[in-house]
């Protein structure tokens, strides 16, 4: 092994260098992002971006949106994983973005599984993480903290690239890791860009210790922030925090300082110093004595503090006292300067609605003390959105990102739950990230080598579903029990035409069943195409890849599961004024038996599992814009499942697309078609 010349200090952790000596790289990967839905934006807007021509099932992002919302800015909530986000970014963001905001797992072992509402009256059901959020929410990381600090220190990298000139990141994190991440941000951004430790009030809600004798450690009863700059010369606003007044009336202080300037030892009302100074320069300081002799002379009555508000309270004032002592006075003051002790904020929303939700009132003390209307803010461990939250009331600009579907669909709610929330859209990496995960994972990107990729994709995708390979079939690729088994491609929809040819092949052999496993559907195909196979003679399952294939965690534990793909039916209906209404009516829930069984039991409707459902109501296979949408909140139970009309202005087809986000965060889309005659 080759000797590391060491020549700083250092925090080292095995795995951070190769057997060379070298720093490991961080993996940097720069990958379109997929637009798959937009939020409040209006269909006219629609309309001017694709100027009529249909684009495909998920439009990429070109990122050529200006800088401020007037240029056409749109905010984004990007699911994936945010060291893969993060480097996609740089094309467009290296050096824009002015804060960083994040909250990675704290690596202390806690469960981050959550309760889910089910249904109008809130049955409990705990969501356990799947690998792939664990990955993001607890400490299963096999190495203990030296995995933990490589996948922090590997974020940090990057966002280092991505923070502007004068950009701050702030770090939030448990004591019991916070030293050690510090010297790794000392590493990365410099010491000397290091501004402050804060500690914030993390109350302490059960009083268990009181039962022990005898206790390991004192009770956790603060978070730690690290604060560091991009630049040592960022300078950032006084930290201004709301403080009651302890003299309402202000208050009169001695105007003499024990420093030692003889500039300032003039001479004012009679008296000059020997020693010590005065606190102001000589101009200003006589100024304030005619101030004071104004107001003896206007006061009519009125207090010094009354006075001082009617004059615009901007007025200094020194005397002399009656006992010959010259002082200023100091107003009354609603605030303070902020230290890094924030004992008058908590770390953590009391109502959750999702773990180590932090509270509203200290993202907006960070947001709107290090950054101003319109800047740009990142949070990459976005969780239930309370960053991107804040920073949207703030009017600032946003872009978060998260691993957890679930955190995606509870951020996307509360966004939708501010008036006036601006356009913005969701994105991932999609069959982009794929793509790059199947070359990493079964060969390289040669072409003469993309073939045996392929074969290899396809035996592995076998395995997982428990599948034996099968060959002399051009479409049919496996057979488990007596079903045949298809997979879909990593970079495109299974479609109807792909399907069909599968039937046919099953058909030729005399095979009645038939597995399709896929990663995105055709719009339209479901049901319709189940039922064409049955038509035919053939039990169609239509099955969807799940996301946890690409972590090899996932595959280790044997974790993987399959689960066949939800499908909706609904009801629309027509008035005489052409107006549309949208009704569900039925929505198969193919995750039923992660339910405990005497939660299920209490299930009595089939929309119980559904959260929140959403219409396009001109579809053009793009991406999906949320043009009316229903869910539930921890308040407000109910669900409608009657959409409010809508109104076509031009007559002729037009597609309607309809999305459930079920209770786990998963989505199903299904499109259906309207003839509107005027």
């Amino acid at each position: 092994m080759a000797k590391i010349e060491i020549t700083k200090t250092e925090l080292v952790w095995p795995g951070k260098y190769n057997e060379d000596g070298t720093i490991k790289e961080v993996p940097r990967v720069n990958l379109p992002f997929q637009v798959i839905e937009t939020i409040n934006e209006s269909q006219a807007t629609r309309k001017a971006k694709i100027g009529g021509q249909q684009i495909g099932l998920f439009d990429v992002w070109e990122g050529k949106e200006g800088d401020t919302f007037e240029e056409g800015w749109k905010n984004k909530l990007i699911w994936g994983d945010n060291l893969l986000v993060m480097g996609s970014l740089l094309e467009k963001f290296a050096g824009k973005i002015d804060l960083i905001y994040i909250d990675p797992p704290f690596a202390t072992g806690a469960d981050f599984s959550f309760p889910t509402a089910v249904g109008d009256n809130s049955l409990l059901v705990t969501k356990e993480q799947s690998i792939i959020e664990e990955k993001a929410y607890r400490d299963t990381w096999g190495g203990g903290i030296e995995s933990y600090l490589q996948m922090i220190y590997d974020r940090l990298i990057l966002i280092r690239e991505l923070l502007s000139e004068n950009g701050s990141i702030v770090v939030h994190l448990a004591p019991t890791v916070s030293h050690q991440v510090r010297c790794a941000m000392d590493e990365v951004f410099g010491s000397h860009n290091f501004r402050n430790e804060i500690i914030v009030n993390r109350p302490i809600s059960k009083n268990l210790q009181r039962q022990f004798d005898t206790i390991t450690a004192l009770p956790q009863g603060h978070d730690v922030l690290l604060w560091y700059s991009s630049n040592l010369a960022t300078r950032v606003q006084n930290l201004l925090i709301p403080y009651k007044a302890k003299h309402p009336e202000g208050y009169w202080h001695r105007f003499w300082s024990g420093a030692d300037r003889p500039t300032m030892r003039y001479e004012l009302l009679g008296e000059t110093l020997s020693h010590g100074q005065w606190k102001w320069e000589e101009q200003r300081a006589k100024r304030a004595v005619e101030n004071y002799k104004r107001y003896l002379a206007e006061s009519r009555g009125r207090t010094l503090v009354e006075y001082w508000r009617d004059t615009g309270c901007q007025l200094e004032f020194i005397r002399k006292s009656e006992t010959g002592t010259v002082e200023n006075w100091f107003p009354p003051r609603n605030d303070k300067i902020g230290d890094t002790v924030w004992e008058d904020i908590k770390a953590y929303e009391n109502q959750k609605d999702y773990p180590t939700q932090k509270h509203r009132e200290l993202l907006e003390r960070i947001i709107s003390w290090l950054t101003k209307e319109g800047d740009l803010v990142l949070d990459s461990f976005c969780g239930s959105g309370t960053t991107l939250a804040v920073a949207e009331k703030l009017g600032r600009r946003w872009i978060g990102c998260d691993l957890s579907r679930w955190a995606i669909h509870v951020t996307r709610k509360r966004l939708l739950s501010i008036e006036n929330c601006r356009p913005f859209d969701v994105l991932n990496l999609g069959k982009y990230e794929r793509k790059y995960w199947m070359g990493v994972t079964f060969g390289d990107k040669k072409k003469d080598h993309q073939q045996i990729a392929i074969f290899q994709y396809i035996a592995f995708m076998l395995k997982l579903y428990r599948a034996e390979p099968i060959t002399g079939m051009q479409h049919i690729h496996g057979k488990k029990g007596r079903a045949l088994v298809h997979i879909g491609a990593v970079d495109a929809p299974v479609t109807i035409d792909e399907v069909n040819a599968c039937i046919e092949e099953c058909l030729a052999v005399d095979q009645k069943e038939l597995h399709v496993l896929g990663w995105e559907w055709e719009m339209g195909m479901t049901p319709y195409i189940v039922q064409e196979a049955k038509r035919r003679g053939i039990k169609l399952l239509l099955v969807t890849i799940p996301r946890e294939v690409m972590e090899q965690q996932a595959v280790d534990k044997g974790d993987i599961q399959f689960f066949e793909v939800a499908h909706l039916e609904v009801d629309i209906k027509k008035d005489k004024n052409c107006q549309i209404t949208v009704s569900l009516t039925d929505f198969a829930f193919p995750y039923a038996d992660m339910i405990p069984e005497d939660v299920r039991a209490k299930i009595k409707k089939w929309s119980d599992y559904i959260d929140y459902w959403a219409i396009d109501w001109n579809f053009q296979n793009d991406t999906f814009m949320n043009g009316w949408v229903a869910y539930r909140t921890r308040k407000e139970r109910k669900l409608p499942l009657n959409s409010d009309p809508h109104k076509y202005e031009k007559p002729g087809k037009h597609t309607i697309m309809v999305k459930v986000v079920d209770i786990f965060g998963n989505d199903t889309s299904q499109t259906f078609e309207v003839n509107i005659v005027h």
